[in-house]
């Protein structure tokens, strides 16, 4: 298992849980702390010098684990759902664009809000526009070889597709190949009866893992078991991406630390490998 950190791109506005500033000073500060990753969290690729970050990457030997979506509903209010025809269109096209940039680096891109609500006055057609949204964004990333991850967020953040379950039984039923899952600890503990029991049913169906505790802070300042779950991730042999999205507090450089002290000390328990 390998340790990213999300970073907000240059067009972003909206506050989210990642780092924020100059790619020059931020990529070699987290690969010495240790990670090998980042989790880019974008809003529209086209505003952005996409050769930049191939060239940034390969310079500071970090690997793009994943793109976000996040920005694209925080700072555009696009999602699959929208009652606008245009920002339901809008949504699906900046996915796709979204997908396009993540090809560069071979990488899953992430849709948790993106997706939008299920409006309570009309379910039905909500639903439908959900699935439509999913379907045109995997075909077009088909295309390029690229895995869309669905997020199960809690029910604060969105009204649907909230726990592990919920999220494996919608990737079975639409049965697109290149859907999975990602999962979230800290929305899994609202949720789920068990992060452990969910980890192992959706095994084989999830490529990637946010992780954070049970406050949102970092790994080891809240109450989870981090040991056990780290475990459970070796039992049922994930190798893939574990991000730490946590709050950022007043200094993102301490966060990002915390986060990767305390899962490095578990690595030295043997757990992590």
């Amino acid at each position: 298992m390998k340790l990213a950190y999300p970073f907000l791109t240059k067009e972003t506005e909206s506050p989210l849980l990642g780092f924020r500033g100059n790619e020059e000073e931020i990529f070699p500060m987290l690969k010495e702390l240790g990670y090998y990753g980042i989790e880019l969290l974008v809003r529209d690729p086209k505003k952005l010098d996409t050769s930049l970050f191939d060239k940034l990457t390969h310079k500071f030997g970090l690997e793009v684990a994943a793109i976000g979506t996040g920005p694209v509903v925080s700072d555009d209010q696009l999602t699959f759902t929208a009652k606008d025809i245009d920002k339901r269109v809008g949504a699906v096209k900046r996915a796709k664009e979204i997908v396009e940039f993540a090809s560069l680096f071979g990488c899953p891109v992430n849709i948790g809000k993106l997706r939008g609500d299920i409006d309570k006055d009309q379910p039905e057609q909500s639903w439908l526009w959900l699935r439509q949204g999913f379907e045109q964004v995997c075909e077009h990333a088909e295309k390029y070889g690229i895995n869309i991850a669905l997020e199960p967020q809690n029910k604060k953040v969105i009204n649907n597709l909230n726990s592990t379950q919920q999220g494996l039984t919608f990737i079975q039923e639409m049965n697109i190949i290149n859907l999975m899952l990602m999962l979230d600890v800290y929305h899994m503990n609202v949720e789920d009866k068990s992060i452990e029991t969910s980890f192992i049913e959706a095994n084989g169906h999830f490529i990637y893992i946010h992780i954070a505790d049970s406050n949102r802070q970092a790994p080891g300042k809240g109450d989870l078991n981090f040991n056990q779950i780290i475990n459970t991730l070796k039992i049922i042999g994930y190798k893939g991406f574990i991000t730490p999205e946590i709050m950022q507090g007043s200094n993102n450089y301490e966060e990002a630390k915390a986060a990767i002290d305390y899962l490095t000390l578990i690595n030295a328990e043997g757990n992590l490998t």
